[in-house]
């Protein structure tokens, strides 16, 4: 008995410490990152004088640690109590992130689904709701997030159907024998668009619900 409640409470230690982790390092990260790349678009589009391309990124990535400074502390005391508009937000930027990096390639975006799951689950967890109010926030959430894998897959489709070499790219990737063509691209950015919204919308939701689970 006395070694499952050891358990018990260094499992609970853990938890709170990977929540800890997870949610402060996105809070974190997101400004002096943002910041960083404004200022380095801010000088694409203004200078492109590449003797100081190094100063204004350095600015905006001292800007984005100054505004941690100011505030970070306190969004991470109220970290399940922020403004919705505020997570969306960081959502949104999150994704334009993985999306950028992976250029265009939407599949990695999936993994933004769990972390919302996650976070949406343990704050609902830390409200008194009752089981028809966590129902309704779970289903807004996922659906919230497939929406944005839309948008995403949209982009990514419109992306695929405007390039001339999209095609011969996927020939060389898969090693195909025949030539892609406008109709398989189209067929390929549905299907897979839909298989895609459909993931985000189900790991969204489950991550909700196990979450939930375990914290009631």
């Amino acid at each position: 008995m006395k070694n499952q409640v050891m358990n018990g409470k260094l499992s609970n230690l853990i938890n709170q410490t990977f929540d800890k982790i997870v949610i402060d390092l996105l809070l974190g990260a997101a400004f002096p990152v943002f910041c960083f790349l404004a200022a380095g678009t801010i000088w694409f589009y203004i200078d492109r004088n590449e003797s100081v391309v190094l100063y204004y990124v350095v600015t905006g990535l001292i800007v984005g640690l100054l505004i941690d400074l100011r505030f970070l502390k306190g969004w991470i005391i109220r970290r399940f109590e922020l403004p919705i508009w505020f997570m969306v937000g960081l959502y949104l930027f999150y994704n334009i992130g993985m999306y950028g990096m992976f250029m265009g390639f939407p599949v990695f975006n999936l993994f933004w689904g769990v972390i919302a799951g996650y976070y949406f689950g343990l704050r609902i967890n830390r409200l008194n709701l009752s089981q028809t109010q966590r129902r309704i926030i779970t289903n807004r959430v996922a659906i919230f997030t497939a929406f944005v894998m839309t948008m995403i897959c949209i982009s990514s489709a419109c992306i695929a159907l405007a390039g001339n070499g999209v095609g011969q790219d996927l020939q060389m990737m898969f090693r195909l024998n025949f030539e892609v063509t406008k109709h398989m691209i189209i067929a390929i950015s549905l299907i897979g668009g839909i298989l895609l919204i459909s993931l985000q919308y189900f790991i969204t939701k489950i991550m909700m619900q196990q979450i939930i689970k375990s914290g009631s």
